[in-house]
């Protein structure tokens, strides 16, 4: 499901909660999140944003998207 940019900035305002969380970037870490969100109501992870809620962006590429596969492949159950 995407989202309109007038919802991701009502999203970031908001600020993270249990249904948002932000990465500054990809970490080992974010497998915490994946599964804390596979195992409630779901959520989003928004990568690219600080902990207040600043854009910081990031380069999403293919090695990105592979290494964020790889993380939630290794999760326990995986993602």
């Amino acid at each position: 499901m995407s989202l309109t940019e007038e919802d991701f900035d009502f999203l970031i305002n908001e600020g993270e909660n249990y249904l948002v969380e932000f990465k500054e970037s990809v970490t080992e870490s974010i497998a915490r999140e994946m599964v804390a969100f596979a195992n409630s109501a779901g959520g989003r992870i928004f990568l690219g944003v600080d902990d207040t809620g600043k854009i910081r962006g990031i380069k999403i590429d293919n090695r990105l998207r592979s290494r964020i596969q790889d993380i939630a492949r290794k999760c326990d159950q995986p993602v």
